[in-house]
């Protein structure tokens, strides 16, 4: 169950994703653009190892990316987040890390595990899916997170847990959606 959270644009989505009955053999052409690239470092964060899984979203008058990965001194898997300055157009150039606020060297995950350890600290954070919908129960908009969370190990099983905007941070939850 997700909760009551209503989305609407992903009905109108299905139909145009389902129906690949084989495999698509496509060449894509262009011009590949490094984001982060670990082999390059993530200067000035120095702590990052590795980050992958984003998901793009404008929010307010600001481009984000969500992202899983690998920073030192973590137990698993975490979310991070950078983002393109206020009021710039979405572009593979211009992305910052967001940085811990005592320490602009280090990434800041982007929230803790106060509420939601028990499954979803060992084995991580994969996976991060932001969405904007209509909580029906509440009834006002809510901003998520949806991710993978792993209790356990790394390679699963998984549930699907969601961090909430609270007006001014990320919250995890006590329990997974689903």
């Amino acid at each position: 169950m997700l909760k009551g959270l209503i989305v609407p644009a992903l009905g109108a989505a299905l139909p145009r994703i389902s129906g690949f009955s084989k495999p698509q053999k496509k060449t894509i052409t262009g011009k590949e653009t490094k984001i982060f690239d670990p082999a390059s470092g993530f200067s000035p964060i120095t702590d990052a190892l590795i980050l992958t899984d984003s998901s793009v979203v404008k929010r307010g008058n600001r481009w984000w990316m969500y992202l899983a990965g690998r920073a030192v001194n973590r137990q698993s898997i975490e979310l991070f987040s950078a983002s393109l300055p206020e009021g710039a157009p979405l572009a593979a150039t211009g992305w910052t890390l967001t940085s811990r606020s005592d320490d602009r060297t280090k990434i800041a995950d982007l929230a803790g595990h106060q509420n939601s350890k028990e499954w979803d600290l060992k084995g991580g954070r994969h996976c991060p899916s932001y969405v904007r919908g209509w909580d029906a129960q509440r009834k006002n908009w809510v901003e998520r997170i949806y991710y993978a969370g792993g209790a356990s190990n790394v390679w699963g099983p998984y549930t699907v847990g969601y961090l909430e905007w609270d007006g001014g941070q990320w919250v995890d939850q006590p329990t997974p959606a689903f």
